[in-house]
């Protein structure tokens, strides 16, 4: 049997109202695994809607500063996590990746409650987890999503404009890529319906992010901003639930895990800004030059990379140890033909050209 199970959500600068649906389904008690910044972010807001339904909240955890499965450890360790009803997971990916994986661990429903809108990962059932020297480790999947994703779009609006930034330029990948990883294929109707999500993951992000962005740095809650924000955490998300897990990435993700191996990468640079880098370097070795050109007029709007110098990279830099890393990634395994280093290599040098 095939099951599919969408997303359920609540967007707003009220979304948090829907703590009352979910605590008749699940109980009252709960435990908070929150970054520390954004608790900060949504705390005084949050609380008080736990306050106005009889929740409690029995303990709060932070999580750590990385996905790593020691964090996860601490945390499933600890025997109060035991006595909860449901997890609230308060931040950005990496501490909605950790709380996912705990409440696999445990059995208790996961919440999550992203405070920026940077990836899916509110919304999937798939961890990236890492080592404790902050390169990447594995894929953890988890068997279900998590239960519920509250969206505060005044939250998000409120966070460093970054994360929303990086957002848009994950999003758009998740079109690219998937329609990539499937060429040729025979797919079932799942795969269309993915497919089909995905357009919003590139032409409602062309048509409506450049405003939205703009809109949140003016500190103005636009329909462009509510759009763009869905389909950061939202549509990439389906995709990713719905779709053959075979079709979720490509080289641009195969690539931004080989640059991880780069200390500069990981420690100044975001996933979503150096997975845009690997979209332009995808539709290069594809010869999808027409939707390269709008893709990179589009990421000038808004100040995505367009060239290895925006990532910190000299352009004279053989990357040599990221190419290794790139094609002997997993996201390379279901691809329509094989991809070499040099073909990498190449598409760097011609996108060089074109900054």
């Amino acid at each position: 049997m095939k099951e599919v199970i969408l997303p359920s959500y609540s967007i707003g600068k009220d979304s948090f109202e829907a703590i009352g649906k979910i605590s008749r389904l699940y109980g009252n008690k709960i435990v908070l695994i929150h970054g520390e910044k954004a608790y900060k972010a949504c705390q005084d807001k949050l609380n008080s809607y736990i306050r106005k339904f009889d929740c409690k909240i029995i303990k709060s955890y932070l999580y750590g500063k990385d996905a790593t499965y020691e964090n996860v450890d601490k945390i499933v360790n600890d025997g109060d996590i035991k006595n909860a009803n449901m997890i609230f997971a308060i931040g950005g990916g990496k501490c909605i990746d950790t709380c996912k994986v705990i409440g696999d661990k445990c059995n208790i429903p996961v919440i999550s409650i992203p405070t920026i809108a940077s990836t899916c990962a509110a919304v999937t059932k798939i961890s990236i987890m890492y080592t404790e020297d902050h390169v990447f480790k594995d894929i953890y999947h988890c068997k279900k999503a998590p239960n519920y994703c509250m969206i505060d779009t005044e939250v998000i609006m409120n966070a460093p404009m970054q994360y929303l930034w990086a957002g848009i330029g994950d999003t758009v990948a998740k079109n690219v890529e998937t329609y990539f990883s499937c060429r040729n294929d025979e797919i079932e109707y799942t795969d269309e319906l993915a497919l089909q999500v995905s357009n919003l993951c590139y032409d409602s992000i062309v048509a409506h992010a450049t405003k939205g962005y703009r809109d949140a740095e003016a500190k103005v809650l636009s329909k462009e901003l509510e759009t763009t924000i869905q389909n950061i955490l939202v549509s990439t998300g389906i995709v990713s639930l719905i779709i053959n897990a075979d079709y979720n990435s490509a080289l641009a993700h195969a690539l931004f895990y080989g640059l991880t191996c780069r200390k500069e990468i990981e420690e100044k640079h975001f996933h979503g800004e150096v997975v845009s880098y690997g979209v332009l370097i995808q539709l290069i070795v594809d010869k999808q030059i027409v939707k390269l050109n709008k893709t990179i007029e589009f990421y000038k709007t808004i100040g995505l990379p367009v060239c290895l110098n925006d990532l910190g990279i000299s352009c004279d830099d053989p990357l040599e140890d990221v190419l290794e890393l790139t094609i002997q990634n997993k996201e390379l395994n279901h691809i329509p033909y094989p991809i070499t280093k040099a073909m990498i290599r190449d598409a760097i040098d011609y996108l060089e050209t074109k900054k």
